[in-house]
């Protein structure tokens, strides 16, 4: 289990690092696109290279790919509808919450028992998070993007229940491989709805940097999406999806040293009531 903690928590490193390229590129709708392009591109060659005994059909594999994959995007597309109506500041903690909707599921679908103690940890890493995130706005504090936040973490509870029967499965690398395809078709088709100008974002980036910063990002997103699932195999969803919450607390380290973004009080508590609740939660593991 130690195996798998570590696991998730290099995961949420790998997940706040390509957030952060995000945030550093020229355009960032053009350079989701591309690093989940690229990210699929990676966990295909991965997969062919070093598991090539996982490149077969498998039905059920298939399916919980599709599915997973299905609802990660879905969510993409509702947190960035969210951002329309309210400030980043106030939604961007609400879809984080899944792990509250997680733990409902998981216990009743997969018959998962969750200690007191480690729910209590659950609550407190969150909340910390939340903490860490939420600022005063600028006024856009609109009841919609709250309600479509909301929406984008109770759909993203559904892909990680089918994220964890899809581990589970026969082969774990064939379903890495196939939830990283899919979640990047899934991506350029939402965006093609979305934007109307998916299809000419080939051209978006042109300069050497902006194209290293591609390769940087999808091996950042390839390696977060393929520590988790490795942890997810031993670990109950009801504390991954929760430590996978750390990616909040590793974004704003590194806004930190790498943006020079202020830290201050709210950030310290915030931190002090993550590490009560990680601490709790590897009592009960």
């Amino acid at each position: 289990m130690s195996v798998s903690f570590a696991l998730i928590v290099i995961s949420a490193v790998f997940h706040a690092s390509w957030n952060l390229l995000v945030k550093k590129s020229n355009d960032k709708v053009a350079y989701n696109i591309h690093i989940q392009a690229a990210t699929a591109i990676i966990i295909t060659f991965y997969t062919i290279v070093f598991h090539p005994e996982a490149l077969y059909f498998h039905k059920s594999t298939f399916m919980y790919a599709l599915l997973s994959s299905f609802f990660f995007a879905l969510y993409q597309h509702f947190a960035a509808v969210s951002y329309k109506y309210a400030d980043v500041s106030m939604v961007y903690p609400i879809t984080t919450s899944s792990p509250l909707f997680i733990v409902i599921w998981a216990y009743f679908l997969l018959d998962e028992k969750i200690s007191i103690i480690g729910i209590f940890g659950i609550i407190l890493l969150l909340a910390g998070c939340y903490i860490m995130n939420v600022t005063k706005g600028s006024g856009k504090s609109g009841i919609k993007g709250i309600l479509i936040a909301f929406l984008a973490a109770f759909v993203y509870s559904f892909g990680a229940m089918a994220d964890k029967m899809g581990v589970g499965s026969v082969n774990t690398h064939l379903y890495i491989m196939l939830m990283a395809d899919f979640i990047s078709l899934y991506s350029i088709i939402f965006s093609t709805i979305s934007h109307r100008k998916t299809l000419t974002l080939h051209n978006r980036i042109k300069s050497p940097v902006q194209w290293k910063l591609v390769f940087i990002g999808g091996f950042a997103m390839a390696a977060s999406i393929v520590t988790y699932r490795l942890g997810l195999v031993d670990m109950p969803i009801s504390y991954a999806s929760a430590l996978r919450q750390l990616s909040s607390f590793f974004g704003v380290l590194m806004g930190i040293f790498f943006l020079k973004e202020s830290y201050g009080k709210q950030r310290v508590i915030g931190s002090i009531v993550i590490i009560a609740g990680i601490t709790l939660i590897r009592l009960t593991m």
